[in-house]
């Protein structure tokens, strides 16, 4: 390793010093991503009239409306946080 990447090394290493390592549940489209796949699974029931459909028509029916209505919510709300951090890190 040259001393040039040993200096790059370093300096990022004390960069991060003072912060926890990143995972994915940091990300603001982790949640959004969860729900749309569940929101996913209860249409695709509905669609093609599968037997858990059949039997029980309103769970996948309001499964559906609610995790539709929460994945647009925070779908939202990640955009926008992500739009602050860009208009942030720019300035």
């Amino acid at each position: 390793m040259s001393e040039d990447q040993k200096g790059n090394l370093q300096s990022d290493e004390e960069d991060d010093e003072g912060r926890p390592a990143s995972t994915p549940f940091d990300n603001p489209f982790f949640l959004p991503v969860l729900l749309w796949a569940f929101a996913a699974w209860f249409a695709w029931d509905i669609v093609t009239n599968a037997p858990a459909y059949q039997e029980s028509p309103k769970f996948n029916e309001y499964g559906l409306l609610v995790t539709g209505i929460l994945a647009l919510y925070f779908t939202w709300s990640a955009v926008k946080e992500k739009r602050a951090e860009r208009e942030k890190s720019s300035d």
